[in-house]
């Protein structure tokens, strides 16, 4: 009897182990289905109910780790995965993917015991190389980062994510928020998301977030996407992302890249798929170049590297060129998504490459169109957590991110991203009186942006990050344009700059060339001192050599003239009746590792202003010279045509400067170049014998006005006389002589001095008139009156 008792004893725990087990297995089957299809919500209740019928499952005890993974829960994930390593049944990649959960919560030194594990038992490559990122991790700990992020205000306890510049003060991104609905739409559900339409405001924060499209239906599942330049064409990418589920790969993620053009009224016609979409792969996060001739995208389609793969596409008219992977520099074994070029730096992220969690942001350099290193973005861009779209614009200083770190608002976030940078405010003043110049032009075009507005107080202000260095061009309708140097180093200094724009009205202009090969020098500093008021004024040459001063009538000016690799220089000018605007005239400037020496002026009757400019000397040798004229003052500029043949200097005698060419060691050099000099229009040249000595050189160019050297010689040719003087061209007689004006009425008289003797003048008018002024003429000045030599 007894038997037959245990008999059925066990008959029935075995009927009930069975019945249990089978209900283990049904649950099993349910879960597993749930997890195939990426239901993590749905899988983990189901995972646990077959937990109480069997606890030591080690598949459904990893599974249900695995679910918390995917749904960003790494605390319970580690609490479960720690359990099902124990078990024997347990697949090994949940080894690895239990490292990975311990990574993302940093603690690192757990984590890499764990990839080791891996390495050991299942894929030595991965393991070792994950293990040896939590090494690279703990590096970062504590390391400064040049930015700063800050969540954005506009995000929900949804999920918000995917934002692109749209224009200059705008952005667009995609939310699953629900508390924002169309008026005629009927949806108030939930793991559905929109594209929104956020300003970008004046602190440089999202706001005012509307939806992106006006039409009232609703469209689901659109996003990341890209604009071209010229905001007519939009590429974007159709998702199956899940509110609250992690966007990885692993997820299951099935994206699309779609194309359509924008109306005028913001709808998007002619919507087609993205000719490298395929079947069985998926396409997406596209981003057009700044150019918009290149898209940049990601892809996990046979052929690549690894998983999501980064490739390029360029547009040749009417089709899209053959795909072109990126390469093995940026991309994997692992995943590689979100990418964003800039013109220059490629940003994107990956789960592969050493970093500090799950996805990193990281910045991709080229050289000779390939790229060649890549930099990890940092501990503050990036967290233990996913970390990717990342996008930023250099010359503005703002940028944004996607983020499921701790601590945000939701489940993915934006983050706002800036760097350290150095505050630059621009003062644009009238360079005559100091009065604000309202809305001037800030042209950024140097520095490869655009172009902006001072306001009605001539201020501009911005960020500009390490490594900004160009020269800014400041322009007024009416005004002379100035250029500013601006050179940054990021360590969040505050710097001004007063910035002089003057009326081309009063204008004076200037011209600075390079001693030794007669270039114009640009960004040449020039410090222009009132001797009576004790006023001064600044002004930068540009490109071309040139500037411009705001200079009053009838005073004396100091000129100090300052750039890096040259010599400074004084110089002395009088305004007079402030009728002759072109007394700056051309000055050279001497390299500061120059044989050439500066003498300073003589002071006249023991006062404190110079008699004239400084005048450059240096040593010569003994030979023979080529005589070709004497004249009262030494204006070399006035002897350019025989540069080619030798060295044109000055010897000064009784108050008379003496223009030679030379030194020749031969007589029969010196004989050959007499007769080229003669064939010039110099035909009273001679040879004399240069006995050495001190002479003087160019480096002071009195071209254009008596008012900066002692005397311009009674003779003169006079050019023409014009009612508005923009029709006069000197550039072809500047190099004979000094270019003058004088008034007669509403007329400008134009003409060239510095002659001593008829025989100069004429020589200068014969050039004169094959340069375009025919009916030039020689005067005399006769008791400061003028008068035509007959």
């Amino acid at each position: 009897m007894n038997m037959v008792k245990r008999t059925l004893l066990t008959l029935c725990v075995m009927l009930v182990a069975f019945s249990v087990f089978g209900q283990f297995n049904s649950l099993m089957r349910k879960a597993n289905t749930q997890y195939d299809l990426h239901a993590f919500n749905l899988a983990i209740p189901t995972y646990k109910e077959a937990l109480d019928k069997r606890p030591d499952s080690g598949e459904a005890l990893s599974k249900l780790a695995d679910c918390y993974r995917h749904l960003n829960q790494m605390e319970d994930a580690a609490m479960i995965y720690a359990q099902a390593v124990r078990m024997k049944d347990i697949d090994k990649i949940h080894i690895l993917n239990y490292g990975q959960v311990l990574k993302s919560l940093g603690r690192y030194e757990e984590a890499k015991q764990f990839f080791l594990l891996y390495a050991r038992d299942e894929n030595a490559m991965v393991g070792n190389h994950y293990a040896q990122s939590t090494d690279f991790a703990r590096s970062q700990l504590g390391v400064n980062s040049s930015y700063t992020i800050t969540n954005e205000f506009i995000n929900t306890s949804a999920s918000d994510f995917g934002a692109a510049f749209y224009g200059k003060q705008q952005a667009i991104y995609s939310s699953a928020r629900t508390d924002i609905q169309r008026s005629s739409a009927n949806w108030s559900g939930k793991a559905k998301n929109q594209l929104f339409l956020a300003n970008i405001g004046g602190s440089t924060y999202l706001e005012s977030p509307v939806f992106l499209k006006s039409s009232n239906k609703n469209e689901f599942d659109e996003g990341p996407l890209t604009f071209s330049p010229d905001g007519r064409t939009v590429v974007f990418t159709k998702n199956n992302f899940v509110d609250g589920t992690r966007q990885i790969p692993s997820s299951g993620l099935d994206l699309k890249i779609f194309m359509a053009q924008v109306s005028q009224n913001g709808d998007w016609i002619d919507i087609r798929p993205f000719p490298f979409n395929g079947t069985g792969y998926s396409t997406g996060y596209p981003a057009f170049s700044p150019d918009g001739t290149a898209l940049y995208f990601a892809s996990d389609q046979p052929g690549g590297f690894g998983g999501f793969d980064l490739y390029v596409t360029k547009w040749t008219g009417n089709s899209w060129t053959t795909l072109e992977n990126l390469g093995p520099v940026v991309n994997s074994p692992g995943n590689e998504i979100t990418p964003y070029y800039d013109g220059n730096m490629l940003y994107f992220a990956s789960d592969w490459h050493q970093g500090l969690g799950g996805f990193d942001c990281f910045r991709a350099e080229a050289t000779n169109e390939r790229w060649t290193r890549i930099f990890h973005l940092g501990n503050a861009v990036n967290s233990s957590y996913d970390d990717y779209g990342f996008i930023y614009d250099t010359f503005r200083n703002i940028g944004y991110l996607t983020s499921n770190r701790l601590n945000g608002r939701g489940n993915e976030d934006i983050y706002r991203v800036q760097r350290s940078a150095d505050y630059i405010v621009l003062h644009i003043k009238n360079a005559s009186d100091g009065s604000p110049v309202p809305n001037a032009i800030v042209d950024f075009s140097n520095c490869g942006e655009g172009v902006y507005q001072s306001d009605v107080q001539g201020n501009y202000s911005f960020q500009a990050i390490q490594g900004l260095n160009c020269n800014l061009l400041i322009r007024k309708e009416g005004f002379a344009s100035s250029t500013v140097q601006i050179s940054t180093i990021g360590l969040n200094n505050n710097r001004e700059y007063n910035i002089q724009l003057t009326r081309m009205s009063e204008a004076y202009a200037g011209k600075i060339l390079s001693y030794t090969d007669r270039f114009p020098l640009d960004g040449v500093q020039i410090t222009a001192t009132n001797q009576a008021t004790n006023n001064s004024m600044q002004a930068v040459t540009d490109t071309e050599g040139n500037y411009f001063l705001s200079l009053s009538p009838y005073a004396t000016y100091v000129l100090r003239l300052s750039r890096v690799g040259f010599k400074d220089l004084n110089v002395t000018v009088r305004t007079e009746d402030g009728l002759d605007r072109s007394i700056l005239g051309v000055i050279s400037l001497i390299p500061s590792n120059s044989n050439v020496g500066v003498v300073e002026p003589p002071f006249n009757g023991g006062g404190n202003e110079p008699d004239g400019p400084v005048r450059p000397q240096e040593e010569i040798g003994s030979g023979y010279a080529v005589q070709v004229a004497a004249i009262s003052s030494p204006n070399l500029d006035a002897f350019g045509n025989l540069e080619d043949l030798g060295s044109v200097y000055y010897k000064e005698q009784n108050s008379r400067y003496k223009i030679r060419l030379g030194v020749f060691t031969d007589r029969a050099d010196a004989d050959r170049v007499l007769r080229t000099a003669k064939s010039r229009g110099y035909p009273g040249a001679f040879i004399v014998k240069e006995e050495g000595g001190t002479t003087g050189v160019k480096g002071v160019d009195q071209s254009s006005s008596n008012n900066i050297s002692n005397s311009t010689g009674r003779y003169k040719v006079q050019l023409g006389a014009y009612s508005n003087v923009k029709y006069f061209n000197p550039s072809q007689v500047e190099d004979l002589g000094f270019i003058e004006e004088r008034q007669k009425g509403k007329l400008t008289v134009k003409y060239l001095g510095g002659f001593d003797s008829l025989n100069e003048a004429q020589v200068a008018l014969r050039s004169a008139k094959s340069g375009g002024f025919p009916d030039a003429f020689v005067v005399v000045e006769e008791n400061g009156v003028l008068k035509p030599v007959r």
